[in-house]
């Protein structure tokens, strides 16, 4: 990876810049003079913290992992029931699709390129396993705590718990309406409660 930094001001700026324009116009649709225009930046400086557009959007697909990881360990931070965890997870996914819907717009266009860029497959199989990771310590500790019972295994419960989330977050992406639809997010929270409790 190039010399982006996370203390770095300049490259936050152009990694802001990169985020609005992948989110606008997509993959394909985003080239090095729109993102240099946007961050106010020389296509020489842009070219010095990025050597490519897969290097772009590997590094704000990480950031944005970064930050869902942080996201989800708080829900288990603050919560010590199944039904607070579940409320706090299907309160963070609302949060996002009504807020900032760019952010799932991201993770998926990565999905896609993934197929044909081994820079953005190998950051989000990377990042992937430490979110995975991240919620299978959360779901163990809560487990040692009995705080939850769950039926399968937590690194399977991890991963279940995961693709609800992303399954969800591509549907309600696809037909934004849907979040509207206040049993839609009940039988979210319940589906969750369901999969960490074995006697419900």
């Amino acid at each position: 990876m190039s010399p982006a930094s996370d203390t770095d001001p300049k490259a936050q700026e152009i990694l802001n810049a990169v985020r609005t324009i992948l989110a606008q116009n997509g993959y394909m649709g985003t080239t090095i003079s729109l993102v240099a225009k946007k961050a106010g930046v020389s296509r020489g400086l842009l070219h010095y913290y990025f050597k490519s557009k897969d290097e772009m959007l590997a590094r704000v697909i990480k950031e944005n992992m970064e930050i869902s990881i942080a996201m989800i360990s708080s829900v288990f931070d603050q919560h010590k029931t199944p039904e607070g965890y579940a409320k706090g997870i299907v309160d963070l996914l609302r949060s996002v699709m009504e807020h900032d819907p760019d952010f799932f717009s991201l993770f998926f266009e990565g999905f896609a390129v993934a197929r044909h860029s081994q820079v953005v497959n190998n950051e989000l199989a990377m990042l992937y396993g430490k979110f995975r990771e991240g919620l299978e310590t959360c779901l163990e500790t809560a487990k040692d705590q009995k705080i939850i019972n769950p039926a399968l295994p937590v690194s399977a419960l991890a991963a279940m718990v995961t693709g609800l989330i992303d399954g969800m977050g591509l549907q309600l992406l696809t037909e934004p309406d849907l979040c509207r639809d206040r049993v839609i997010w009940q039988g979210i929270e319940s589906a969750i409660v369901d999969l960490l409790c074995r006697d419900r």
